[in-house]
């Protein structure tokens, strides 16, 4: 009887535990009041402020919130400091630092900065923003002093914080989160939000918490972050693809076809691809993981019809090349040879080198070939991608795009010719309403995806085909079809 009790205890935690665990940190309902303004979350408790009111508002891990009457205006964001175990609160050339449990000042910092965007905490220093210029200003607490800071670019900043050694700025003008190196003032990534109206910011693990404006909402943006890339959002479609191609060889027999998938990159996870043709089987074609299938005296010449489907998974992912890499002067690897033209010796180069060669071919060339030239002639790798571009519920546009590897650092994409707004020589994005249909494995271009050889000692010989791509209803069952 009593192992029996012990048993049902052991249950009853486990599933206790699971519950815990199942509610992840920070997830409450936040109902935020007429004129929001700056979040920040205090180990317990969210605070966001409202400016009309002139109060700054605590909410509890059950959504019940508790006003706390500043009774001064322009309130431009607040930021808890666990380290001091107090809020500092902005305002017009004031920062006032603010004991949470009764809202009473206990000191006033005199800022000179007419229009403060928000404040940050980290170690001894504050973060200041200046909306107005866009400037980050140092504030030694223990000196009591202003020091260093830098200069954001950004046209619209709105709120900054500190998480993950980082400052983190948002941008109205964009509806973007920039990654900052705080010791640097470099942009080291950035996040896309839900909302241009962005008037508040907290990181809480892998998750970024911002205050819509416009919705007088609180969104959560999942974000995954590395040492290369920042990703966020995700889109999920179900594609169909038809390809006709012709097969006019003399005799087939003997000879292989070739598929090659999706790639599961960064940017995009492939799942249940399948075709209709039960003979093709997973193989090596042209060095990577793909499908084939034996030909033999029963299978027919000339116009050929081969349809499959799968799940693509996209994201919307940000790489930004910063200085660490560069300086490892790493060579190109050997096992790129197929996809570069031209040797060159990386470290005879200076540390911008390939990343201005990108910038300045992509801003003087008009088109694909141009481009790839000029890339291929610099000694950088290249690889041509057959892209599917999605827009609402129709059936996707064709789009040639391309991946360069940058040497110390790898593989990043290109979805146009030209810098998008976003985009500098450091920076590289790939949206989650594009999906890679299939690339090359050198630096020339491949008109499909299908590929024959003769023979096994043959090399592969790509295919010309006409492909129709269409987008399937989302619940569509892919693995019995």
């Amino acid at each position: 009887m009593r192992k029996k009790i012990l048993n049902i205890s052991l249950i009853l935690f486990l599933l206790f535990s699971a519950s815990i665990d199942s509610q992840e940190e920070g997830d409450v309902d936040i109902q935020l009041t007429e004129s929001p303004y700056g979040l920040s979350y205090d180990g317990t408790n969210f605070w966001f402020a409202d400016s009309k009111r002139r109060a700054i508002i605590k909410v509890d891990p059950t959504g019940r919130q508790e006003a706390f009457n500043l009774g001064i205006p322009f309130i431009a964001g607040l930021n808890f400091d666990p380290r001091e175990g107090k809020l500092f609160v902005a305002s017009k050339r004031i920062v006032l630092k603010v004991e949470p449990n009764t809202g009473g000042v206990t000191e006033r910092i005199q800022v000179p900065i007419d229009k403060i965007g928000g404040i940050a905490n980290f170690q001894n220093y504050l973060y200041i923003l200046d909306s107005d210029t866009g400037k980050v200003s140092v504030y030694d607490k223990g000196t009591q002093s202003f020091f260093g800071g830098f200069l954001t670019d950004r046209s619209e900043p709105k709120d900054i914080c500190f998480a993950r050694d980082s400052l983190w700025i948002t941008d109205s003008s964009d509806g973007n989160v920039y990654r900052y190196d705080p010791t640097s003032g470099k942009i080291t990534g950035s996040v896309r939000s839900p909302s241009k109206d962005i008037r508040g910011i907290a990181i809480l693990g892998s998750r970024i918490y911002v205050v819509d404006r416009t919705t007088r909402e609180v969104k959560k943006i999942s974000f995954v972050e590395t040492d290369r890339f920042l990703s966020s959002g995700e889109a999920t479609y179900l594609i169909n693809v038809k390809i006709k191609y012709s097969l006019d060889e003399a005799s087939l027999v003997g000879g292989v076809l070739g598929l090659l998938p999706p790639p599961t990159t960064e940017h995009q996870r492939i799942r249940n691809l399948k075709t209709k043709d039960p003979k093709f089987k997973g193989d090596m074609v042209m060095g990577v993981r793909a499908l084939s299938k034996k030909l033999g005296i029963d299978d027919p010449k000339g116009p050929q019809t081969l349809e499959y489907h799968f799940e693509a998974r996209t994201t919307n992912v940000r790489y930004y090349v910063i200085d660490d890499f560069l300086k490892k002067k790493e060579e190109i690897p050997t096992d790129l040879a197929a996809f570069t033209k031209n040797r060159v010796v990386v470290k005879e180069k200076a540390g911008n080198y390939f990343l201005d060669k990108i910038f300045d071919a992509r801003l003087f060339r008009s088109d694909w070939d141009g481009l790839k030239k000029s890339l291929l002639d610099s000694g950088l790798p290249i690889r041509p991608v057959r892209s599917l571009v999605f827009s609402g519920t129709s059936n996707p546009n064709f789009k040639d795009t391309l991946d360069i590897y940058i040497p110390s650092f790898g593989w990043v994409p290109l979805a146009s010719i030209k810098p998008e707004k976003i985009e500098s020589s450091r920076a590289y994005q790939k949206s989650e309403d594009m999906v890679d249909l299939f690339r090359s494995e050198a630096w020339n271009s491949l008109p499909s995806p299908i590929l024959f050889k003769s023979k096994d000692s043959e090399v592969w010989k790509p295919l010309p085909a006409e492909i129709e791509v269409t987008l399937l209803p989302k619940g569509t069952d892919l693995s019995s079809n």
